[in-house]
């Protein structure tokens, strides 16, 4: 309930000081010089209060970005698969608006900051940066409930273009696999690389790999959580299943220790960090225009082309809709023609 009371000072000047009480709410008060200032604030603040938004804002101008990007990191990242990539979108926010009240984060701020990203990266990269940001503060507006709605929500992702598909010649591979034999620094580059070319397997997925999602017998993983939330199997066979049980050789005594720990010491819980191996692998075998998700295009490319249908595709890497594979639909071409052609002479006879 809001009470206005008139007030003089010493001077007798006159002013009117609002006060609002509400059960089980701080106690709200502000002076005006007039009576109608007085009374449309008393009016908007008690709405406010009411709705729930009026503490959030005056939680919002004490609150930096900065202060909230641990938070989210301790809460929220951790259940992340594979959380580097939104580490350093988060590292860059912070440099960038680490100091800005939540109060005053505003669309206009955030395009400031995206226009600045998009001087040196992809329109792609560009919406990857805002979507962590979004991410962050829709926590922040959800689960710390320090702002009434997520300003990135109001702005228009920049148009990418169609789906980058890269694979790997047959040359860039043997490239590929021996600089990672050669790269004795980071000996788990290999496995890596050979799991993601002949599995299909996503960058997350192989990171949280653990020694008990690994059947030696039946030569089969086992994929607990997925991208899309559900679970699947995947073949181990070739190079990967071989380089495996060489690195089972060294592996910890635990089944739910990770395949691929963290080189840090004492965070032997964490994955390990890929970036920096990645890129000196990649560089040693002059690899250009190639990130680490195009191995898991690669090996559906060479499925593809070595008879796979979509439907098949689709279950070894696990998308969830025919859509997802359609890019490689050229390349089952051939094999389409050779079932064809053996229906074909197997109910009409041999053409001549």
């Amino acid at each position: 309930m809001a009470v206005i009371e008139q007030r003089y000072s010493k001077s007798g000047a006159t002013s009117w000081r609002v006060k609002i009480r509400i059960k089980n709410k701080p106690t709200v008060s502000k002076t005006f010089k007039r009576r109608t200032d007085a009374k449309h604030w008393a009016s908007q603040t008690e709405t406010s209060i009411f709705e729930g938004k009026y503490f959030r804002y005056i939680e919002s101008k004490r609150t930096e970005l900065r202060d909230v990007i641990g938070r989210y990191a301790e809460d929220a990242l951790e259940q992340l698969k594979d959380p580097y990539t939104r580490i350093q979108h988060l590292a860059y926010w912070e440099q960038k608006l680490g100091d800005v009240l939540l109060a005053d984060i505003r669309p206009s701020l955030i395009l400031e900051v995206r226009a600045e990203i998009r001087r040196s990266r992809s329109n792609s990269t560009a919406n990857r940066y805002v979507a962590t940001l979004s991410a962050l503060l829709g926590y922040v507006a959800k689960e710390l409930q320090l702002i009434e709605s997520n300003p990135c929500l109001l702005i228009k992702k920049l148009k990418e273009p169609k789906g980058h598909t890269r694979i790997l010649t047959g040359e860039e591979r043997v490239n590929l696999v021996q600089a990672c034999k050669l790269c004795t620094k980071y000996a788990e580059m290999l496995p890596i690389v050979l799991l993601a070319v002949t599995t299909g397997m996503r960058r997350g997925e192989i990171l949280n790999l653990r020694w008990a999602d690994i059947n030696f017998t039946t030569e089969r993983i086992f994929l607990w959580s997925t991208k899309n939330g559900e679970t699947r199997t995947v073949p181990l066979v070739g190079p990967a299943l071989t380089e495996l049980r060489i690195w089972a050789k060294v592996r910890a005594i635990s089944n739910e220790a990770l395949i691929f720990p963290s080189r840090v010491e004492g965070n032997s819980m964490n994955t390990f960090h890929l970036d920096h191996a990645w890129r000196l692998v990649k560089n040693s075998a002059e690899l250009t225009d190639f990130r680490f998700h195009d191995l898991r295009h690669t090996a559906a490319s060479y499925l593809a082309m070595n008879g796979a249908g979509l439907r098949e595709i689709g279950d070894i890497l696990g998308h969830k809709t025919l859509a997802m594979v359609q890019r490689y639909s050229h390349l089952t071409d051939d094999h389409k023609h050779d079932t064809v052609t053996r229906m074909s002479n197997a109910v009409f006879g041999e053409s001549k």
